[in-house]
């Protein structure tokens, strides 16, 4: 524009480098305003940046200094806005526009100083203004020609199975050469990369979705990892049972490499879960209306768990007349409901009974023999045989005295409690293992929500029955309850201790 033109003695700055700029530091940028400055024989004003933001419409996040340029603009303390080149401001033609007639209405003069020619423009004038539009049209247009180079990149690596940018928990890398069958998006080649099993963390994976679809809580099976010390995948903060839904779902487990939420490649790396583990796992987790055992605002421990009577569908909590109560909801029934308080109170004093007698531990579920229980129970059988024999050697005449067999037995008792507690951890179901039946008695409040009614569910089909008229509750209502494993009713169980029902 004409010398007379240039009416400012003092030009701002904004400084913009997203990561994806070669050689175009915020530092550069500084020295050359500067030193255009002096040429210009304008002052230096206000300096306003923001380092590795993108401007395009793919951005994930807010500039925070361009903002405060606006305003400042708006101020009408700017006069000049000095810019590397029209991609430092913008490369979106709709906040692009914008800025210019913001700079239109207030007067303020525009200086691309990246450039061989220096030059500055007004966007009062027509000439000024279509070149700058012009400009922003290319702007915009680079960026999509380099998010179309990115994407043809990614696809393309995607289909040559090469493993996506974050590493899964449970592999590692080998890197070799670079290749010359993939290049990235600027144009360099990749090196080749071979993605293997990591066992110490693939043993941790394979024991999470077992335990999963044994039903121990994702929360618990995370807080068992936290009390051991385990990392999590990212070096920092806690397992959770949400990270743990995620990592079980994810379809690399099974080797496939994922591009678009479709496989892209299938046996692009070995798999640590195989395809029917992996199935089962995917239908479990996203099933609609899976409850979450950790969930904090889980707040009734028989919602979603015991039985209506007559539909034998589950009971869900509401809220009447200022008190909560299980309900059965489901339309062409809705025939049962109870005071919430009153059904946990009489439901948590039987299953702390329950769990008070010596057989607690295998009452949790009918027990299943196998080579391991099988063996801990002639272990533990021989032990006590052994022990026996002891006590009937030392009882007759001229056996062994009384000091070797208090020897013997101090020596093995302890073998023997061992070997108890190996046969009760066997046979307690795997949902419960890692529970202390005697600790949950005597601490059952202390338990989360969750948590208590995964073990009244495990202990118990717990059902309601309807009342008679007047809707008065009473115990008597869980008759047709009953323990895991028994065929006995606990109403049935009742009259044989003489109770009248």
């Amino acid at each position: 524009m004409p010398p007379h033109a240039l009416t400012v003695d003092v030009a701002d700055l904004y400084a913009r480098k997203s990561s994806s700029d070669q050689g175009r530091s915020v530092a550069r940028q500084k020295r050359r305003w500067l030193a255009d400055c002096l040429d210009l024989g304008v002052q230096p004003g206000r300096v306003f940046v923001d380092p590795n933001f993108s401007a395009s419409r793919y951005a994930r996040k807010d500039r925070p200094d361009y903002a405060v340029l606006l305003d400042h603009i708006r101020s009408r303390r700017c006069k000049m806005i000095s810019l590397w080149e029209v991609t430092r401001a913008d490369r979106q033609m709709g906040p692009w526009v914008a800025f210019l007639d913001l700079c239109r209405d207030l007067g303020v003069l525009i200086r691309i100083f990246g450039d061989d020619e220096p030059a500055t423009y007004d966007p009062r004038r027509w000439r000024d203004r279509e070149f700058l539009l012009k400009e922003g049209v290319a702007a915009e247009g680079e960026i999509e020609k380099l998010r179309m180079r990115v994407r043809e990149g990614t696809d393309d690596a995607a289909h040559q199975g090469r493993p996506p940018g974050p590493l899964l928990y449970g592999y590692s890398r080998i890197y070799g050469a670079p290749t010359s069958n993939s290049v990235t998006a600027s144009g360099h080649k990749r090196r080749s990369v071979e993605q293997v099993i990591n066992e110490d963390e693939a043993r941790i994976v394979r024991r999470l979705a077992a335990d999963t679809l044994a039903g121990i809580p994702l929360q618990r099976q995370a807080n068992l990892l936290n009390d051991a010390g385990v990392p999590t995948p990212s070096g920092v903060g806690t397992w959770t049972g949400g990270h743990i839904n995620r990592m079980l779902r994810n379809p690399g487990y099974e080797g496939h490499r994922m591009y678009l939420g479709k496989v892209a490649t299938a046996g692009a790396w070995p798999a640590i879960l195989d395809s029917e583990t992996a199935s089962q796992l995917r239908a479990m987790l996203e099933q609609p209306g899976r409850l979450n055992h950790a969930d904090a605002s889980l707040a009734y421990q028989l919602s979603g768990g015991a039985l209506c009577g007559p539909c034998r569908r589950v009971l869900r909590a509401k809220k009447a007349n200022g008190r909560h109560r299980y309900q059965c909801l489901h339309r062409g029934c809705m025939r049962v409901s109870a005071p919430l308080r009153e059904m946990d109170e009489v439901v948590d004093a039987f299953v702390k009974a329950r769990l008070r007698l010596p057989d607690a531990a295998a009452a949790f579920a009918p027990v299943v023999g196998g080579p391991g229980l099988d063996a801990a129970r002639t272990e533990l059988a021989a032990l006590k045989q052994r022990l026996a024999e002891l006590e009937e050697a030392a009882s007759q005449p001229g056996g062994e005295s009384l000091e070797f067999l208090m020897a013997a037995a101090r020596k093995l008792r302890p073998q023997i409690e061992a070997a108890e507690a190996t046969v009760r951890q066997l046979q307690t179901p795997a949902s419960l293992r890692g529970y202390d039946p005697h600790d949950l008695a005597e601490r059952w409040p202390d338990y989360p929500v969750g948590e208590r009614r995964l073990v009244i569910m495990a202990l118990a089909e717990v059902v309601l029955s309807p009342c008679g008229k007047g809707g008065r509750w009473s115990y008597q209502r869980l008759a047709e309850s009953r323990w895991r494993g028994d065929t006995k009713t606990w109403g049935q169980i009742w009259r044989q201790q003489g109770v009248v029902l």
